[in-house]
């Protein structure tokens, strides 16, 4: 599936006052969420940007100079203000965690030989070992379970073999050699070593940094306009922080002003917060 996101402008909230998260276009993806949406793992944290937990998949990204404006709320001075991003950066997330691999699962078999259960681990199917032999270069693909004394018995539903190569005169097995490649999980990055005289060794790529220890602030969400009978009032106490106001239910409330009754809630939430 191809990761798609599209800004999608919310509906006014039927209330006097509501968060600024009311107005935002996208949706916001953790590792987690961005994988069951799209069956895909979001690419690796990237420590040169900021992390960024939502993207636009309609910016032009044709070229590398193409570049999105967004309006977002900065909550220091409870205003709207103009992001501009380069496409490329608007197109895609960048969510910190670390890349998960799935567990390398070897099926059970029901192959004996000499009367005892084969190892599944040595089994591979022929496919696969041929690949990993023209891979090191390797000669001589058999199937090392077919000998005169105590041959493999393979059940019938059984398509993998005991598949071995040899590689500067040594007999590899390719189950092994499978199970070791993916020791970190199907898929995990590394590189075979093959300087030492014995068996290749499976070197994993050392994991990358995670952001999870990143401090600086996202990349902003982008929202909506203001609509004509809305406005931002600033959190109070210096607190940082916007409220959205529908200026016309808020001025049905008699007795108090827009910016009372908004105050009174937002002291209110402090006050609960501080409580807890």
């Amino acid at each position: 599936m191809n990761p798609t996101s599209v800004p999608v402008v919310p509906p006014q909230p039927a209330q006097a006052n509501y968060s600024t998260n009311s107005l935002v276009l996208f949706q916001s993806y953790t590792r987690d969420s961005y994988l069951a949406a799209f069956g895909v793992q979001a690419p690796a944290w990237d420590p040169s940007r900021l992390s960024k937990f939502w993207f636009d998949s309609t910016v032009d990204v044709s070229s590398p100079s193409n570049v999105t404006v967004y309006t977002v709320v900065d909550l220091v001075s409870a205003t709207l203000q103009p992001l501009s991003l380069p496409a490329s950066v608007a197109a895609s997330v960048n969510l910190p965690g670390a890349l998960v691999y799935p567990p390398y699962v070897v099926a059970p078999t029901g192959a004996t030989r000499g009367g005892s259960p084969i190892n599944p681990k040595w089994l591979s199917l022929q496919a696969d070992a041929a690949s990993l032999m023209a891979l090191f270069s390797g000669l001589n693909l058999v199937d090392a379970g077919q000998t005169t004394v105590n041959p493999a018995i393979y059940p019938v539903d059984e398509a993998r073999r005991m598949w071995t190569f040899s590689l500067r005169g040594t007999p590899l097995n390719a189950g092994m050699l499978l199970a070791s490649r993916n020791t970190g999980g199907v898929g995990a990055p590394g590189q075979w070593d093959l300087s030492s005289p014995g068996d290749p060794v499976w070197v994993p790529t050392p994991p990358g940094p995670t952001g999870l220890d990143d401090t600086r602030l996202p990349e902003p969400m982008p929202v909506r306009n203001l609509l004509a009978n809305e406005q931002l009032v600033a959190s109070p106490l210096g607190l940082g922080g916007a409220t959205v106001v529908r200026t016309d239910l808020a001025a049905q409330q008699a007795g108090f002003t827009v910016a009372d009754r908004t105050l009174m809630r937002q002291i209110y939430s402090l006050l609960v917060k501080l409580a807890g």
